[in-house]
């Protein structure tokens, strides 16, 4: 029962959106974290798998075609007991995101936003473009629950923080329109779009490291040679797929893709010039790549 649950939650894809939360407190508050930072945590990591767990709810019908294996079409979870299970845990992070640095309510806006963009996908805009879009809008609202860390609601005085959010939206944005080719593989222009904002993603960062992040002139060169090899790393696998477009080698570049946010939040935090929490982030990568052999992430 509680591989089930772990698999319905897809419980690897977890420790992504925990990285997503220490990458931008820790940029927003130059590295000065204390432990009122795990309420923002446990905030995403309840908004997370609420969110995995709705989509399958949603799914039940899809899945019993194409993913008999799944926990609910299989009968190991019940379907209503994922309803509630999925709704519970919605509120939960909405609850810890007031919660944090009350009576302030910034994370609770935040929180609010993210909980509707999880519904808005999994229930009206999940397909095409538009579902990538609103799915980026996702991770982009619970990477902001990080910066809330130090964010209070003044939005002119926030906006350079805001920007901060913009790569990770452009990654996932690009990561899920692949994803809709996983199973057929029947558009190759996916891989195109995909490359392509996996480029503004890292275009973004070097935007941000002239603009705002680099402190001093060595700080900016180890970026820019930081952006590269991540750059490079990911076209390293990209590029293979062109010649090779079938579900199973699509399924694959989505766990690379998935697991690849931990570093993608690392490497954001180096280009800001804290190395020693970038290597902190980093080792949530051994634990992740580990359960991504047993639990199911895509």
């Amino acid at each position: 029962m509680i591989k089930s649950i772990l698999q319905l939650v897809r419980a690897p894809n977890g420790l992504t959106a925990l990285s997503n939360i220490l990458a931008a407190a820790v940029i927003a508050s130059s590295g000065q974290l204390n432990l009122s930072v795990i309420l923002l945590i446990l905030a995403s990591l309840a908004f997370y798998y609420g969110g995995m767990t709705l989509n399958d709810c949603f799914d039940y019908k899809e899945d019993l075609a194409e993913r008999a294996n799944r926990p609910l079409p299989s009968g190991q979870i019940q379907l209503k007991a994922a309803w509630l299970f999925g709704l519970i845990l919605l509120l939960t992070g909405l609850g810890l995101s007031a919660a944090f640095n009350w009576p302030d309510l910034t994370a609770f806006y935040i929180g609010a936003a993210l909980a509707c963009s999880i519904l808005l996908y999994n229930s009206l805009i999940k397909e095409g473009l538009a579902g990538s879009v609103m799915m980026g809008f996702c991770r982009y609202f619970n990477w902001l629950l990080g910066a809330c860390f130090v964010l209070t609601w003044q939005p002119d005085l926030n906006l350079e923080i805001a920007l901060l959010g913009v790569p990770i939206w452009f990654y996932i944005t690009g990561l899920t329109f692949l994803s809709k080719q996983e199973t057929h593989a029947t558009d190759k222009k996916a891989l195109l779009l995909t490359s392509f904002l996996m480029f503004a993603a890292a275009l973004s960062m070097a935007a941000l490291l002239y603009t705002q992040l680099a402190t001093d002139s060595q700080t900016l060169w180890i970026g820019a040679g930081l952006i590269l090899v991540w750059l490079a790393l990911l076209l390293k696998r990209l590029i293979p797929l062109w010649f090779d477009f079938t579900p199973d080698k699509i399924q694959a570049m989505i766990m690379y893709l998935i697991i690849g946010v931990i570093p993608l939040d690392a490497l954001m935090v180096a280009i800001a010039g804290h190395y020693f929490w970038a290597i902190a982030i980093l080792a949530l990568l051994p634990p992740c790549r580990y359960l991504s052999k047993h639990l199911y992430m895509t």
